[in-house]
C-alpha cells in the first residue's frame, strides 16, 4: 500500500523536521526527512533537512554529499555552500556562492551563502 502525501502534508512534515533540528532533536528530524525523501523524492526539503541534520551532528562531509546528489536548486546551492564552508572546501563554496548570486537567487538564500563564508 502506497502512502500519498499532498503538498500541504509534505510541507507540514518538513516544518516538523526543521523544528526538530532547531531543538536539537536530530534523530527524530532525520527520521522525518528520510520518510519525506521516500514520499516526495522530487522535493528539495528532504535533502536540505537531511544535510542540516548531518551538520547538527557534526558531519559536514555527509551534508555536502547529500546536497551534491540533490537536484541543484537555488536553495540546495545555498545550503551546499554552508556545508562546504563547514567542511573547509572554501574554493568550491565561493564558486557556488558566486553562481548563486549570478542566478538572481532570493535574498535570503544569498544571505545563507554569504554568511557561511563570512570571515573566510
Amino acid at each position: 500500500m502506497a502512502i500519498d502525501v499532498d503538498a500541504d502534508e509534505a510541507k507540514l512534515l518538513a516544518e516538523i523536521g526543521f523544528l526538530g533540528i532547531g531543538r536539537g532533536l536530530t534523530g527524530p528530524a532525520q527520521m522525518v526527512f528520510t520518510a519525506l525523501a521516500a514520499l516526495r523524492p522530487d522535493q528539495e526539503a528532504a535533502p536540505i533537512g537531511l544535510a542540516l541534520t548531518a551538520l547538527a551532528q557534526g558531519a559536514p562531509d555527509r551534508a555536502a554529499a547529500l546536497l551534491r546528489a540533490a537536484p541543484q536548486t537555488e536553495a540546495v546551492l545555498a545550503f551546499r555552500v554552508l556545508a562546504l564552508a563547514r567542511l573547509g572546501d572554501l574554493a568550491l563554496a565561493r564558486e557556488l556562492r558566486d553562481e548563486l548570486a549570478a542566478s538572481g537567487a532570493d535574498t535570503a538564500l544569498k544571505a545563507i551563502a554569504d554568511t557561511a563564508l563570512d570571515g573566510n
